[in-house]
């Protein structure tokens, strides 16, 4: 597992931990007190206050910092998420005195909603035209979007139009999901080159995710409903709604993790991860043996040892978590089925490479 994934994974522990920790030392009320430094901290319920709020909105936001902005290579804008979070764990658990200047957060809802439900319909009537669309298309609807955004300003960081591609490429996953749930719809997809060993492409694992799915659905239904059927409905649907996303999981996973389509080879890494390599940029292709040891600190799609090492010429872009992370690369190990086939698509490319 690389370093980014690694800090990733654990900032949302550390957070879960603050805030169910935090939760625990709030207090529902706080006395009246002259405020000074000395009488905070001699009082223990606005001791253990200051200490939470400490944890929520320093330790918390400096940790994105340094765990998820840094070591990631991230944009500086996305500390707006965990301060936006622990505004949100404040103004329902903290105390009442002190959640009343939170109250902005319950306000936000009303024009998020309102945009939520423009949304909504746009959304819906963007995943109608694109599956109408997509009767003919050959492969990942994804592509056909970063083929509409190709050009240099698109690698440049921060530009215009990476950040254009990003919002279509995160927009692009909903039509893309129905796509390769529905089997019909992907009928026209071209062949897949060879497959790389994931635990998502196995039956057990999908059917498995199902079963939780229905449990969840079923289990936030019931812990909302008495505070609000409507809402319990909505936050129901939406949770069993993820059964079309873990469909197309399984799906990609099984029949499309590496496939080429044009001069363009497309890694699926599942369904949370993509990246479209151009044959050009492909310096070298190697098959052999790499332990996932040796490769941790690398980018490595699939389990066990890699048998295929592709070193680009320049680096290539991989698209995670719906496009919310994106990250470049200069190699990229493999674990498949069939190195073989990658290494006959490649090998023109590497000859005329060397000819050159």
């Amino acid at each position: 597992m690389r370093k980014p994934v690694k800090y990733r994974i654990a900032f949302l522990i550390v957070a879960a931990a603050c805030f169910y920790v935090g939760t625990l030392f709030l207090p529902e009320t706080l006395p009246d007190i002259t405020f000074s430094f000395e009488s905070i901290w001699a009082n223990a319920h606005w001791r253990n206050t200051l200490l939470v709020t400490l944890a929520y909105f320093v330790f918390l936001p400096v940790l994105y910092y340094f765990w998820i902005i840094q070591i990631g290579n991230q944009a500086l804008w996305k500390l707006l998420l965990v301060l936006s979070l622990s505004s949100l764990v404040a103004r329902y658990n903290y105390p009442e005195h002190l959640a009343y200047y939170f109250e902005f957060i319950t306000y936000l809802k009303y024009p998020i909603i309102a945009v939520l439900m423009v949304i909504e319909i746009l959304l819906l009537v963007t995943i109608v035209k694109a599956l109408w669309g997509a009767r003919k298309l050959s492969g990942d609807p994804r592509i056909h979007m970063l083929e509409q955004y190709e050009g240099d300003d698109v690698y440049e960081k921060g530009s215009k139009e990476a950040k254009k591609l990003e919002l279509a490429l995160m927009f692009a996953h909903e039509p893309a999901s129905w796509y390769y749930a529905i089997p019909r719809f992907s009928r026209n997809h071209v062949p897949g080159l060879a497959n790389l060993s994931l635990w998502s492409a196995q039956w057990w694992h999908v059917s498995l995710v199902c079963i939780a799915l229905v449990i969840v659905t079923y289990a936030s239904y019931l812990a909302i409903a008495l505070w609000s059927e409507t809402v319990a409905i909505v936050v129901a649907t939406l949770v069993f709604y993820l059964i079309v996303m873990f469909i197309a999981n399984y799906r990609v996973s099984k029949h499309y993790s590496v496939y080429l389509i044009k001069d363009k080879l497309m890694v699926n890494n599942s369904w949370w991860g993509m990246t479209v390599i151009p044959l050009s940029d492909i310096q070298q292709l190697e098959t052999g043996s790499w332990t996932a040891a040796s490769t941790k600190e690398h980018f490595h799609f699939g389990r066990g040892n890699a048998n295929v090492k592709l070193t680009f010429v320049s680096e290539q872009t991989y698209y995670s978590g719906f496009a919310t992370f994106v990250e470049q690369m200069d190699t990229l190990y493999l674990s498949v089925d069939e190195p073989s086939a990658l290494l006959e698509i490649c090998q023109p490319q590497q000859d005329t490479a060397l000819s050159a």
